[in-house]
């Protein structure tokens, strides 16, 4: 078969649409049960959890996607939503893991564990498949407004995503240590499962600095800044859950408000660069502008 002509014209297919509707629709749902409604997990969820930090991190988390996929659904350009797709894939994976290797610590029969039960046995499928049927819309290259971060800040972002996948490993693989020393209380279940969430940011910066176009990374920032106010949140609103003994929950504290802090200081620095990059030229004299990843 003769390979495709076809332009990568950037756009988002039907299909991804779709999804996003379907996606959202659940999102929506799990926030409001989790975070507006954190103890009462016995009820509305599919299982049971004591500690309403993780019950609101949870919360935090579908949150922020809801934002993500609301972007997904009204976004012209595929290529400015791509980036979240591999971490959710991950994300998913890990939710499906933790939901078999703690079976039955679930309330099995119930309508809540029965929307967990299939929507973690989806979308660990249907999330890479839009991102493999979608992928290819993506033309690589920068907008009209656009540039590269700097090679030190892709730099940055890899550390902190290596260093974020190396604490959500450590959380799924050993959750008895690292519960040990947690700042709040977890379980070998809820510890899994706040594992799957710090490891969705910590492949997003791998993502976003693998990848390096400010246009790219814009959405999935966002949303890793609008999961760090509901944190933040969560944290005022369960502050007595966390031990005033051990030291980690001012780490804990402060790595939230210094990441959201760094993602408006780039955020505001990049736009500023881009200004610089950008000035206005003759269409009909100009050369083509040039880009630097250093």
């Amino acid at each position: 078969m003769a390979p495709s002509n076809r332009p990568r014209d950037d756009r988002i297919l039907p299909f991804t649409r779709i999804a996003a509707v379907a996606v959202i629709a659940i999102l929506v749902l799990a926030w409001i049960v989790l975070f507006l409604f954190p103890g009462d997990t016995a009820h509305r969820f599919a299982w049971t959890i004591d500690s309403r930090m993780t019950v609101m991190l949870m919360g935090a988390g579908y949150g922020s996607a809801i934002y993500f996929f609301v972007r997904v659904l009204t976004e012209r350009r595929w290529h400015r939503v791509t980036l979240g797709f591999i971490p959710t894939t991950v994300f998913t994976w890990m939710m499906l893991g933790a939901t078999l290797l703690h079976w039955d610590r679930f309330r099995h029969g119930s309508a809540p564990f029965l929307l967990w039960f299939w929507v973690y046995l989806i979308t660990p499928i249907l999330v890479p498949a839009v991102w493999l049927l979608n992928r290819s819309q993506d033309p690589g290259t920068l907008e009209e407004r656009d540039a590269f971060f700097p090679n030190w800040v892709r730099a940055a972002m890899a550390v902190a995503g290596v260093a974020m996948a190396g604490i959500a490993a450590w959380l799924y693989i050993a959750p008895g240590s690292a519960a040990s020393v947690w700042p709040w209380h977890l379980t070998p279940l809820t510890a899994r499962a706040v594992a799957s969430f710090v490891a969705l940011p910590a492949v997003a910066w791998v993502a976003i600095a693998v990848d390096g176009r400010w246009s790219a990374s814009r959405v999935m920032l966002t949303t890793i800044a609008i999961g760090l106010g509901l944190l933040l949140i969560a944290v005022a609103r369960a502050w007595s859950e966390f031990d005033p003994t051990n030291p980690l929950r001012l780490v804990y504290v402060g790595g939230l408000v210094g990441t959201l802090a760094a993602i408006g200081a780039l955020s505001v620095w990049m736009r500023a660069r881009l200004r610089t990059l950008t000035e206005p030229v003759s269409a009909a004299t100009a050369d083509p502008p040039r880009q630097t990843t250093s």
